[in-house]
């Protein structure tokens, strides 16, 4: 048996490793600063191995047409890239004659991409196997046609067409009216979607809860991923992320939830942020508020840890002058990431300048008149160095290095979309540089032998666990010289990115045991076991809102799909039989200690002390909620009780089984009242006389109401119900367990 037939679950089928896949692993084999061939493809965690595990559960390139969906996650700047070029690769040797790359969300991060694809998969030398268009039109028809045609003739042979595209709902929706044109019923297609999380998922439920939108309303480049995928009638689509919080916790009514999940595993050399906020906290510094510049915080010069920063920048660069080997590992890079706002980009750059004609000056004068005065001006950050690194050369051989080779070799840019900015990074023309920017530095950006960040850029409101993590370029592989490595942040920023180095490992662990199993499944043991400790019951996506969960959470809009209603009947008539036999006697609410003190009678049944674990498994992890904003507050629900389980795994619920009864429709959520979809106008009756169904919960325990609705437009007309037998829950918390819960918001 070989180790692919071995894996668990079963591959759909086996990737092989042939010509186009063998001469890409030894072209990236003869990178002096890679692993060799034997480290890419020989063990369970090669980059060839995962990838034929990747290839493996997508949709086989000889079954008839059908659709898969995959969640691929790794490290931030931990091989991602590499691991979808094999992947592609490999597709080309496999009988895949299409291969669409969705290359970020910015011009800066598709001309990245395509420039390395280009060279790998060498398209540029024209006989690397593969046809490459950049985000075509309907115009390349014909071509592209003929490009298919010919693969289809001769698959082995003649080259695979391989597009790439900026993920952008015009260039998608261009992409996608060009497929729908093209005869594709033959030619198995991969879709990747690199960086999913970003602007891949739907971020329309935000409108829909506010209701500007209906729920069936999709982002417009989700729309377009849609069309695309829509026009491809063979195909797989792999979700490559560093950050799965929205992708795992997508609501249940999302179109691209994931069929299955693979972790890709870094090399030894990968240094994330287990390494610089677990392990080597000391080369982590704070930058004081007052060094921050803001409304209130005026800074006539450059802050004292920037300039700190800097000289240590340029100890490291003078080491790595002295130490390099030629041909190898060739640059070394100091960050600059301040606010968002451009302006602020303008003044930190202008301070890096001014510190460097500064500094250079000064040590060149010294260097010349005074060698021990000039390297008093970096007898702090030296010593600081040596503590981490005690292999750094002599100070005084670094300060020649500077003069001699450093200062004639370093380049101060902006990276953002101002006109003064640098537009493309050509590494090989300098081996020294600092960069300053925000957003383009943030997510999918490359930064060479990056060795030194500052990053007085604030938390801000929103501690997205996803966007923090993303502006990390300082992770990657840099084991070598990590000891040269700093990162400076404020205090906040430290203390939430070693909040998330526990997360990250939370998830990739919960992952690991999952790998290769459908989304729903790792949803299910999510909830159900202790992967939810009590210590990390919040979990974060790619922005956050805090949903209280307390008092009563009820849907709105269970009734907005029929066959979610139709399969809801099932699971709620096994549960209703189901908990009566098992967790019984029944008995009538009026016989609760609540009513008789109130002297109020109820002839609701009601089972005391069900497990909380049973409530989950039997019924909140299998009913059906295809609302968008009922399933995103049903997600917050889930992870809720299951919080509250894995610190208390005793506790029970009570429920109510409720009268069936007869609800209106409402205009909301972007519907009118006449439309089925609209959600209801309230739970809970406030019949005269009675006793209203809101009293009916338990003080101290969980309550969970179990009942059945009809649905109409009319108001207290169930004549003129036009849905019904529709099941329904809600769910009430009290006072004692109550909590919030921070959950993702798309949008």
């Amino acid at each position: 048996m070989t180790v692919l037939e071995g894996v668990r679950p079963k591959l759909l089928w086996y990737p092989k490793e042939k010509e186009f896949t063998t001469a890409f692993l030894r072209l990236k084999s003869q990178d002096p600063n890679g692993p060799s061939y034997k480290e890419l493809t020989e063990g369970e965690d090669s980059v060839l191995l995962i990838a034929q595990r990747i290839l493996g559960r997508c949709h086989p390139p000889a079954n008839p047409p059908g659709k898969r969906t995959g969640l691929v996650v790794g490290y931030v700047q931990s091989g991602k890239t590499m691991s979808f070029e094999t992947v592609i690769a490999l597709a080309r040797d496999n009988g895949y004659g299409l291969v669409i790359l969705l290359a970020g969300t910015k011009n800066i991060l598709l001309d990245q991409s395509e420039d390395r694809l280009i060279k790998d998969l060498g398209i540029d030398d024209g006989d690397g196997g593969w046809f490459h268009e950049n985000n075509p039109t309907i115009a390349r028809k014909g071509h592209l046609g003929d490009r298919l045609a010919s693969w289809r003739g001769n698959p082995t042979r003649k080259r695979a067409v391989l597009i790439t595209v900026l993920k952008h709902s015009g260039h998608l929706a261009n992409l996608a009216a060009l497929l729908q044109k093209l005869p594709l019923a033959e030619v198995p297609a991969l879709v990747i979607d690199d960086e999913s999380d970003q602007a891949g998922l739907n971020t329309h439920a935000a409108a829909v809860r506010r209701s500007r939108a209906g729920t069936n309303t999709a982002s417009q480049t989700y729309s377009s991923i849609l069309q695309v995928r829509n026009a491809l009638p063979h195909h797989s689509y792999l979700q490559y992320t560093a950050t799965p919080q929205a992708n795992l916790l997508l609501a249940q009514a999302d179109l691209l939830n994931p069929e299955f999940s693979e972790l890709v595993t870094p090399g030894d050399a990968y240094t994330g942020g287990k390494a610089f906020f677990k392990q080597n906290t000391d080369l982590v510094k704070v930058i004081p508020t007052a060094q921050v510049p803001s409304a209130t915080v005026r800074l006539t010069g450059a802050p004292k840890t920037l300039l700190q920063a800097f000289r240590t920048f340029l100890l490291a660069a003078a080491h790595h002058q002295l130490t390099r080997t030629v041909g190898k590992d060739r640059n070394r890079t100091m960050m600059v990431h301040p606010a968002v706002l451009t302006t602020s980009h303008t003044m930190y750059k202008n301070w890096v300048e001014t510190a460097q004609r500064t500094t250079f000056a000064a040590v060149k004068r010294l260097q010349k008149t005074d060698p021990p005065a000039a390297a008093k001006l970096f007898a702090d950050e030296y010593a600081a160095l040596k503590a981490t690194f005690p292999n750094i050369l002599p100070l005084p051989a670094l300060i020649e290095a500077m003069v001699d080779e450093v200062f004639d070799d370093f380049r101060v840019v902006e990276i953002n979309g101002t006109q003064q900015a640098e537009k493309k990074v050509k590494w090989k023309e300098t081996k020294y540089w600092v960069l300053v920017g925000a957003a383009k530095l943030d997510r999918g950006y490359t930064v060479e032998g990056l060795c030194v960040t500052y990053m007085p850029r604030p938390l801000g409101t929103s501690a997205a666990a996803d966007n923090l993590q993303q502006r990390a370029r300082f992770f990657g592989y840099k084991k070598g010289y990590l000891g040269l490595c700093r990162v400076y942040v404020q205090s906040d920023v430290k203390d939430a990115f070693r909040d998330y180095v526990e997360h990250e490992e939370f998830i990739r662990g919960a992952l690991s045991s999952h790998r290769g199993k459908p989304l729903s499944e790792w949803r299910r043991d999510f909830i159900l076991t202790d992967l939810l400790s009590p210590t990390r019951p919040n979990v974060v996506g790619l922005d956050i809102r805090r949903i209280p969960v307390n008092g009563w959470m009820v849907p709105g809009a269970l009734h907005c799909d029929l066959p979610a209603v139709k399969a809801n009947r099932s699971t709620f008539e096994t549960v209703t039989d189901g908990w009566k036999r098992a967790y019984g006697p029944v008995i009538s609410a009026s016989d609760l200690p609540q009513f008789v003190k109130a002297g109020v009678t109820s002839p609701v049944p009601v089972v005391e002390g069900v497990p909380l674990k049973a409530i989950l498994q039997d019924l909140l992890l299998k009913v059906e909620v295809k609302d968008l904003v009922d399933a995103e507050e049903h997600s917050a629900m889930l992870i809720a009780l299951a919080s509250m389980l894995a610190k208390d795994p005793s506790l029970v619920a009570d429920v109510f089984f409720m009268p069936k009864t007869y609800r209106s429709r409402v205009a909301g959520r972007g519907f009118p009242e006449a439309d089925s979809r609209a959600p209801i106008n309230q739970y809970f009756s406030n019949t005269a006389g009675s006793v209203n169904d809101k009293s009916h919960f338990s003080p101290k325990r969980i309550t969970l109401h179990v009942r059945e609705l009809s649905v109409g437009s009319a108001k207290r007309d169930s004549s003129r119900a036009d849905i019904t037998e529709v099941p329904w829950f809600a769910l009430h918390v009290p006072k004692n367990l109550r909590q919030p819960l921070i959950i993702e918001e798309r949008g």
